[in-house]
């Protein structure tokens, strides 16, 4: 009897425990949900913009476009003052600014920007906003090519631009340490798309980094820094693969642009013969003849910033043998890769094909989905893209921003769970384009006007929803 009654109190008070459990919100067996590791407060799904383009604007820093009303005469206005190089003091459209690597979330953001002048000069700017990148603060301009040199006049240019560009930033917890590294692209002919990038040391921030650090053939490594090793034809670092690199016993893993340069005589090795671009394709729009390059997404891994070990390609985005004249052939070097609250990932990437006669991937900005960083699915490319070129050359602002290009998507968190694109545009399909009716593009056939080098590199922003 006792071991009877005793059994009837157990059932009693476990029925009771669980009664108590179920109506406690706090208690311990209410199943929790940790967001993955290196996600934002986002949910994945498929995006659109949302809004108006905006042209970014930025005070502080060197000279810009607007200050001098730069023309395709006159594409150095007020690049010199008095012999000395002009300095921006008020909000002025963020030109001749491209490449933006931005971080931060909502409002409050910093970046670095590649800033080229047109055959004169190249350097990279860090800013700040405080206003989810609409308008900017320079705080340093560094690793100038040509810091201090006038050109001879307003019309002609010293004939270099080819610095250091493409910057990105990677936090490393190596053993010996935490790092911080800026990556930046060494443009001259000997080592661009062929040795490895450039590696500065940031953990003291910008500041830190040299007003000026020219390259050469000659010497394509700056005395004091180092290239990374590992990486195959290094375009550029997309960037880290959130959640990774979380321990100096993780490695961070990155992806990264492999460009393989060919030409019509010797295109890239690996590409299909039967499958290359025409110079029928670009020549009417773009008024290039055909690119033969290569390019490809791989991931990455290092343990320290400077040496990595090569994973392999990513699949399911561009296929470089893809000719279709609207297809996906190119990708670029620099998106975004978001992780989610569901521990998925998004990737926001450029893309381009036979119609640009280039391989930068500029035609247009896409948006893909992975469960692994690995294998992607494409759910806005090349036919449903969230902002792309129009070759025609609208003459609308801000569409005249990026009619001509188009790229380097920067996409950064929103508190109300949205998102903002930030993101490269030109007006014209080349830097500043020659004027004239030999130089016409589009059908019909449209010419430049001369006021169209002020809309070269620009900085634009828009908004992102589900």
């Amino acid at each position: 009897m006792t071991k009877y009654l005793l059994l009837a109190l157990a059932a009693l008070l476990i029925s009771a425990c669980n009664s108590l459990s179920a109506s406690n919100p706090t208690s311990p067996t209410t199943p929790t949900t940790t967001p993955p590791a290196g996600s934002v407060q986002l949910a994945s799904g498929t995006w659109t913009p949302s809004g108006a383009v905006r042209v970014a604007q930025i005070s502080n820093g060197p000279w810009t476009l607007a200050q001098g009303a730069a023309t395709l005469a006159a594409p150095l206005s007020g690049y010199c003052m008095g012999g000395q190089l002009s300095v921006n003091t008020a909000l002025h459209p963020m030109q001749p600014y491209y490449f933006p690597f931005i971080q931060g979330q909502g409002q409050n953001l910093t970046g670095y920007f590649d800033y080229r002048v047109k055959d004169q000069d190249e350097a990279v700017i860090h800013a700040a906003s405080s206003d989810g990148g609409l308008t900017w603060t320079a705080d340093a301009s560094k690793l100038r090519l040509h810091a201090g040199q006038c050109p001879a006049d307003s019309a002609t240019p010293l004939g270099d631009d080819d610095g250091q560009g493409h910057p990105v930033v990677l936090k490393i917890n190596a053993a010996s340490g935490p790092r911080t590294y800026l990556y930046t692209l060494d443009r001259q002919s000997s080592v661009v798309d062929t040795g490895g990038l450039l590696v500065h040391d940031v953990v003291s921030g910008a500041a830190s980094l040299p007003d000026s650090q020219p390259v050469s053939d000659a010497a394509p490594v700056p005395a004091g820094l180092q290239q990374t090793s590992g990486l195959q034809n290094p375009d550029g670092i997309l960037g880290a693969v959130p959640g990774t690199g979380l321990s100096a016993a993780d490695p961070l893993k990155v992806m990264y642009l492999k460009k393989l340069k060919g030409s019509a005589a010797a295109p890239a090795a690996g590409l299909n013969p039967a499958s290359l671009c025409t110079d029928a394709q670009s020549k009417t729009l773009a008024g290039k003849k055909a690119n033969h390059d290569r390019t490809e997404l791989r991931l990455a891994s290092t343990s320290d910033g400077l040496t990595f070990t090569d994973l392999g390609a990513v699949n399911g985005l561009n296929n470089p043998d893809d000719n279709a004249t609207d297809g996906f052939r190119f990708v670029g070097p620099r998106g975004t890769l978001l992780r989610y609250q569901d521990g998925s990932y998004g990737l926001f990437f450029s893309g381009g094909n036979c119609q640009d006669g280039d391989s930068d991937a500029y035609h247009f900005i896409g948006y893909a989905h992975s469960k692994d960083a690995v294998s992607w699915t494409v759910d806005q490319g090349a036919q449903n893209p969230l902002v792309q070129v129009d070759y025609s050359y609208p003459a609308a602002s801000p569409a005249a921003n990026y009619s001509g290009r188009v790229y380097a998507p920067n996409v950064i968190a929103k508190e109300d769970g949205s998102a903002r694109l930030i993101f490269s545009g030109y007006r014209t399909g080349s830097p500043i384009a020659k004027t004239g009716a030999s130089n016409a593009i589009g059908t019909p056939a449209v010419t430049f006007q001369p006021t169209d080098s002020a809309n070269y590199r620009s900085i634009l922003v828009v908004d992102l929803k589900h």
